[in-house]
């Protein structure tokens, strides 16, 4: 009998085991310190944590195949990082999309969707755009300012539903409004911009294929999520991204849970 009580104490223990909960971490972030979130700020976020995996918005070229930094620049990411991983054990990897400046450069996406962004600007201060489109931008820019402004009141707040539904409604106004009413204007379409390899784009394609890029980038990223998710099972992920960004990583990475056995957790919760 004792032997027995043995071995479904040892099953006991192994199922235990093998179904503990990866927990994952969408750290929504601001890149350049700014009030209330320097990289003293994440640091100490690490700290709490105590992350096994930090997942860094850059791609591999940023990394030694040993996945030390090749380079240190002044964002809060960084700093942080690199204070956490000389005083804890802890792994960082790329999640980012591949050649993601050079990609864009490549299409034509950049920078003339930043471009069309200046002309239908121009357009809505100098009164040129029809009283429907005129409100749509107008929605536009509040939602802007509203995203915006809760970069300087401390991680919390960018990091909640509330503040990752103001950025899908951004986004969407960026990208899918925004575009629909430079379809309407022919000087959006009959405006190039004269690429490094001598092609030329039109600003509405540019502006086309950034926003299309928008997608693909945050799918690349949920994807690469998700192997790491797989990779380093049963383990505490952080994920570090800007904050624009986090609606659409939940969106996408979230019904993948009981599949995949993790729970997306938010830093405050630790």
């Amino acid at each position: 009998m004792k032997k027995f009580l043995e071995f479904i104490f040892i099953g006991l223990l192994f199922c235990s085991c093998t179904t503990k909960r990866t927990e994952l971490v969408l750290l929504g972030t601001v890149h350049q310190p700014v009030e209330n979130f320097t990289p003293d700020s994440l640091y100490n976020i690490l700290v709490k944590i105590k992350p096994d995996l930090i997942l860094f918005e850059v791609d591999s070229s940023f990394f030694t195949k040993d996945f030390d930094f090749k380079k240190t620049w002044e964002s809060n990411e960084n700093i942080a990082t690199l204070k956490y991983m000389n005083s804890f054990d802890v792994d960082v990897r790329p999640y980012e999309f591949t050649g993601r400046n050079e990609y864009r450069i490549k299409i034509g996406s950049r920078p003339t969707d930043s471009k069309a962004l200046e002309l239908l600007d121009s357009l809505y201060k100098n009164n040129q755009l029809n009283s429907l489109d005129n409100r749509v931008y107008q929605n536009f820019l509040e939602a802007n300012d509203d995203l915006n402004s809760f970069a300087y009141l401390g991680a919390r707040a960018f990091n909640n539903p509330e503040t990752d539904k103001i950025a899908e409604i951004r986004q969407k106004r960026h990208y899918k409004e925004l575009l629909g009413i430079m379809s309407e204007y022919p000087i959006f379409l009959d405006t190039y911009y004269v690429k490094s390899d001598g092609d030329s784009i039109s600003f509405f394609e540019g502006f086309k294929r950034a926003s299309e890029f928008w997608d693909i980038r945050n799918h690349t990223m949920s994807k690469n999520i998700l192997h790491f998710v797989r990779e380093y099972h049963g383990k505490k992920i952080i994920v570090l991204n800007g904050y624009f960004h986090r609606y659409y990583l939940n969106s996408l990475i979230k019904p993948k849970e009981e599949e995949l056995n993790f729970t997306i957790k938010e830093f405050y919760e630790y």
